[in-house]
């Protein structure tokens, strides 16, 4: 019963950050290893049970939500196809070679909040802005954790975005590129159900707080907050893994 109440709590502490800055599913992935999840199931019960988070956030700022995503229609619909060949590599191979890289995943995924933000433009910008989104996607599905820092690093290149564009372009394209990844995940039959459930209810409820926050809470402090313990999580896993 303990571990439910954990991983309701930490669920929506990841829901209402990642509604505002994204990158917390770093922190839940470490806690479904803790109470015994492998790595491959731990990851797709991970990424179905935050899911909600970027929706919800999205529900919450639902205008602005759909500019964004015709906007970026284009770009999200390359992410989600790289997503699918994401997920169909996470379980196709053997699951060895997902355990040992998962804490250079996870070391990636932490460091992506460093990458410097200078304004630039131009044809060759928009190319790698695409080639790394897309490369976010397939991120997403074969791991997850730390795809919205990922997004935010790419798009905060561009200085024309606002923050509030950048994070809500975040919700729209992570919660979409996450969607077709995970219905591969759910005939995967490694999906802990009762752990997602868990996971789903207080991702959703701690979305709706994220997204109505977002504008008015700094995103540094969680920014920190994740490197931390993304930081702290990626060297437990190099400790027990190698």
């Amino acid at each position: 019963m303990l571990e439910y109440v954990l991983v309701l709590l930490v669920g929506f502490i990841v829901g209402t950050i990642n509604g505002m800055a994204g990158g917390a599913s770093l922190l839940s992935f470490p806690v479904l290893l803790a109470i015994g999840l492998n790595p491959v199931s731990a990851t797709v019960t991970n990424s179905l049970g935050v899911s909600s988070a970027n929706i919800f956030a999205w529900i919450s700022n639902k205008q602005t939500g759909w500019e964004v995503f015709h906007k970026y229609k284009k770009i999200i619909f390359l992410a989600t196809c790289f997503s699918a060949l994401g997920a169909i590599a996470l379980l196709a191979l053997p699951s060895e070679v997902f355990q040992h890289a998962v804490p250079f995943l996870l070391l990636f995924a932490t460091f992506s909040l460093l990458l410097p933000r200078k304004p630039r433009v131009g044809k060759l910008h928009k190319n790698l802005e695409r080639s790394a989104l897309a490369a976010s996607g397939f991120y997403c599905g074969y791991f997850g954790p730390g795809q919205g820092v990922i997004v935010i690093a790419t798009l905060s290149q561009d200085s024309s975005r606002t923050p509030q564009e950048v994070n809500s372009a975040k919700n729209v394209i992570v919660g979409i590129t996450s969607g077709l990844s995970n219905i591969i995940y759910l005939f995967s039959g490694q999906v802990i159900w009762p752990i997602f459930a868990t996971l789903f209810v207080g991702s959703s409820l701690g979305g709706l707080m994220g997204g109505y926050w977002a504008s008015r809470i700094p995103t540094q402090i969680f920014r920190a907050l994740v490197f931390c313990v993304g930081l702290t999580a990626s060297v437990w896993l190099f400790i027990h893994t190698f």
